[in-house]
C-alpha cells in the first residue's frame, strides 16, 4: 500500500501532567485558602463560574492541590482546543503556564516534573484504510510483552496495554468518531502514553524537543504484522471512493454494491425479477464491473501503513536536532522565533505581585 494512503495533519503533545512542590512556598497558605472541590486525586481548583459551569483555576488546565503532601499537579493543555502543542513551542507553551500561575499568586521554588505524557500523530485517510490500520494494530504484537485490546463495534479503538494490569501505554483510535465529525475512520490518531512517579522524569527534560519523539517511537516505531483486506472489502471501498468523487450516485453505489454481491453468491437470480436483474446486469458493465468478477484479496504490511507517522516523527526529529546544534537554537519551525530560557524567580515574583489584588479578590476567574 502507498504511504500516500496517509497525509500527517498535526504532531505533538496532546496531555502533560506536571507537578510542582510547594513546600517552603509562599503560596501554600494561598492554595489552602483557594475555592475548589474535593476529589480522590485532590482538590480540584476552581469554582462556579456566571453560567453555572465549574470553571478551572487555569482555563483547560486542570489543578489539583493536595495539602497532605504540599504538591500541586496540573494536567496541562498546551494547545488551543482539539490540537496538539508542537514538540518545539513546548517550552514556551509551559513558560506561559507558569506566567498564568504567577499571577495567580501559585508560585513553586522547586524543579518541577511530569508525572504524564501524551504524544500524539494525527493522519487523515481514506475510511477503509482508517479502519485497515486499526484492525492491522489490533493484531500486532506490541513490545515490552504489552498486549493489545480493542472496544467499538466495528472497532474503532486500538490499546495497548501492561501484561499484568490494564495500565495502557498507547491508544490507536478514530477522531472523527470521538469528535462526531467527518467521515467514520477518516482521521486516525496515534497516541503514546507514558506515565512516571514523582520527581522521576523532570520537566527540563521532557521540554527538549527531541524527547516526545522518543517516547512516541518506543510504541509504534518497530511494529510489524500482516491484515488482509477480503477481495469483497477491495471492492466496497473501490465504489465508496468512486461516489465520493461524484463518478457515481449514492444510490447507484448501494445497487452496484448489492448486486454484485449477490451475483457472486449465485442468488442474484432469485432475488430479482428477471427485468430487474437484467437491468442491474447491464448497469453494471456500463460502470466497468464484470457480473462474475471476483477480486482478489490484498495482504498489507503494517509498517507499510504506519510509514507517514514514523517519517513524519522522524524528521521533526532530525530538524530539532539541527536547530539546537546551530545558530537556530530552540527556534519555532512554525514561528521562527527563539523559545525563552526558565522564568527567573525576581520575574515569577513579579507576575505574583501583578496579580496580588485579583487573589485577595477571590477566585479570578481565569
Amino acid at each position: 500500500m502507498s504511504v500516500t494512503a496517509f497525509s500527517v495533519a498535526a504532531y505533538g503533545v496532546d496531555d502533560l501532567t506536571i507537578g510542582f512542590d510547594m513546600t517552603g512556598s509562599r503560596s501554600l497558605r494561598r492554595l489552602n485558602e483557594m475555592a475548589g472541590l474535593e476529589s480522590r486525586r485532590g482538590k480540584m481548583l476552581g469554582g462556579r463560574a456566571s453560567w453555572g459551569a465549574f470553571a478551572h483555576l487555569f482555563g483547560r488546565s486542570v489543578s489539583f492541590w493536595r495539602s497532605e503532601t504540599r504538591r500541586l499537579y496540573v494536567q496541562a493543555k498546551l494547545a488551543p482546543e482539539g490540537e496538539l502543542c508542537s514538540p518545539i513551542e513546548l517550552r514556551l507553551a509551559v513558560e506561559r503556564l507558569l506566567e498564568r500561575m504567577a499571577i495567580v499568586g501559585v508560585v513553586s521554588y522547586e524543579p518541577a516534573w511530569v508525572t504524564r505524557l501524551d504524544v500524539a500523530v494525527d493522519a487523515h485517510c481514506r475510511p477503509e484504510v482508517g479502519k485497515l490500520l486499526l484492525d492491522a494494530l489490533e493484531g500486532c504484537r506490541p513490545p515490552n510483552g504489552w498486549r493489545t485490546r480493542s472496544v467499538g463495534v466495528p472497532r474503532s479503538t486500538v490499546y495497548f496495554a501492561a501484561r499484568a494490569s490494564e495500565d495502557v501505554k498507547a491508544r490507536a483510535y478514530c477522531r472523527n468518531l470521538k469528535l462526531k465529525v467527518g467521515e467514520p475512520f477518516g482521521l486516525i490518531r496515534l497516541e503514546a502514553e507514558q506515565r512516571y512517579e514523582p520527581k522521576e522524569c523532570m520537566l527540563e527534560t521532557v521540554l527538549d524537543p527531541v524527547f516526545p519523539s522518543v517516547i512516541w517511537k518506543s510504541r509504534y516505531g518497530g511494529l510489524s504484522s500482516s491484515v488482509t483486506r477480503l477481495g469483497r472489502e477491495v471492492q466496497v471501498g473501490e465504489i465508496a471512493e468512486r461516489v465520493s468523487t461524484g463518478e457515481l450516485t449514492y444510490a447507484q453505489g448501494e445497487r452496484l454494491s448489492m448486486f454484485l454481491d449477490l451475483e457472486r453468491l449465485g442468488l442474484a437470480a432469485s432475488y430479482y425479477p428477471k427485468s430487474v436483474g437484467a437491468a442491474r446486469r447491464r448497469e453494471a458493465a456500463k460502470l466497468g464491473y464484470a457480473a462474475n468478477e471476483s477480486p482478489l484479496a490484498v495482504d498489507v504490511d503494517l509498517d507499510d501503513l504506519l510509514r507517514p507517522y514514523v517519517q513524519t516523527v522522524e524528521e521533526f526529529g532530525t530538524v530539532s536536532v539541527r536547530s539546537q546544534d546551530g545558530t537556530g537554537e530552540g527556534q519555532s519551525r512554525a514561528s521562527g522565533t527563539a523559545s525563552p530560557g526558565p522564568m527567573t524567580t525576581s520575574e515569577l515574583d513579579g507576575s505574583a505581585r501583578r496579580g496580588q489584588e485579583v487573589l485577595e479578590g477571590g477566585f479570578p476567574g481565569l
